[in-house]
């Protein structure tokens, strides 16, 4: 059971069945009613959602962008991984949930007629939706609302193993089950409270086989520490021996980034953390990145390895510039020639 100092709750939705559902699943010690959807900390509030919940991806100005779209059904995340910028802006531990359903299901629906040819829909672009939906079973209800979708793919991703409610689902086969992957000591000392890799890979197979769903990886962020290398190359090599003639979409690769302001979060919180012993510089994007060349190194390596063990797969590059992509590939690649790769994996 998750556990929160302080619940809050609009005061606008305090009546709302989902709200009495999610007191229920949580312990809490202090409970607040309060106006509007700004998070006064150190807790959980629930909520409206007063703006769009269906977005486009925001992607950063400059990057190749993949035409993704994302749900915004709140912020945050009850893992405690080093590295995660959400914890930035909402402090660690807190979290922002929207109660207002309705809306939702009605924006998605309103997507799928108004957006001709395939749509990617993910759900975890503001935290890590499966590590809520025992509390927030999101995903359980979209998943019933578009399963008769055509040219439609829900993506969810976790650096959970927490897979019910897509086994328990009637028709499951439009989901692309996605897991964030680092290598096994990468994710024992920077993903607090997050499944191991094992366990990840377990319940990569399972979802795949039970219910036909397709399969997604991300690497990102990569985090180039001793023996890098060799450490992503036997999470390669796992992937590959554990799943062995499953359908797996896409896999992402990225580096560490972050925006100003990050550095001193992580070492207030973190002190011991080694996430910041690399050189890094400021990108056109406003963020902080690693040197080009030296990003371009774990692209071109990672890319090789992958390839090999995956060559069905579409293996991508996330938040980079035409630039970076242009020296990759040795050819131009813009934004909508990253769209039709993808899309291509769902038709």
């Amino acid at each position: 059971m998750l556990h929160f100092n302080n619940l809050y709750i609009d005061e606008t939705v305090k009546n709302e069945e989902l709200v009495k559902f999610i007191s229920e699943k949580i312990s809490y010690v202090n409970l607040h009613f309060v106006s509007g959807e700004n998070h006064p900390g150190d807790g959980i509030l629930l909520t409206r959602n007063r703006g769009a919940f269906v977005k486009p991806c925001p992607g950063q100005k400059g990057s190749v962008c993949c035409g993704y779209w994302v749900v915004e059904w709140g912020l945050g995340c009850p893992f405690g991984c080093e590295y995660c910028i959400i914890q930035n802006y909402t402090g660690a531990g807190d979290i922002t949930l929207f109660v207002n359903w309705e809306d939702c299901k009605r924006e998605i629906i309103e997507l799928r007629q108004k957006v001709k040819g395939p749509i990617r829909l993910g759900t975890g672009q503001f935290g890590d939706p499966m590590a809520l939906e025992k509390i927030y079973p999101l995903n359980t209800q979209i998943i019933d609302w578009t399963r008769d979708f055509e040219d439609f793919t829900l993506e969810i991703k976790t650096k959970s193993d927490y897979i019910e409610p897509i086994l328990l689902a009637e028709s499951a086969k439009h989901v692309t089950m996605a897991f964030s992957l680092n290598p096994l000591w990468l994710i024992d000392k920077l993903e607090h409270g997050a499944a191991s890799l094992e366990e990840r890979l377990l319940a990569a197979r399972k979802v795949a086989t039970q219910k036909n769903c397709s399969l997604a990886f991300h690497f990102d962020p990569i985090i180039p520490l001793a023996n890098w290398q060799q450490s992503y190359e036997e999470v390669f090599n796992l992937m590959a021996a554990k799943l062995k003639d499953l359908r797996v979409n896409w896999i992402s690769l990225g580096t560490f980034r972050f925006p100003k302001g990050f550095q001193e979060y992580v070492e207030k919180y973190h002190p011991d953390t080694q996430i910041l012993s690399e050189e890094f510089y400021p990108s056109e994007d406003g963020k902080i990145r690693y040197f080009r060349p030296f990003r371009e190194k774990i692209y071109n390596f990672a890319r090789e390895k992958l390839e090999k063990l995956f060559p069905e797969t579409a293996i991508y590059i996330c938040m980079e510039t035409p630039h970076v992509w242009e020296r990759l590939n040795q050819a131009k690649f813009l934004s909508a020639d990253l769209k039709k790769l993808l899309d291509a994996r769902i038709k």
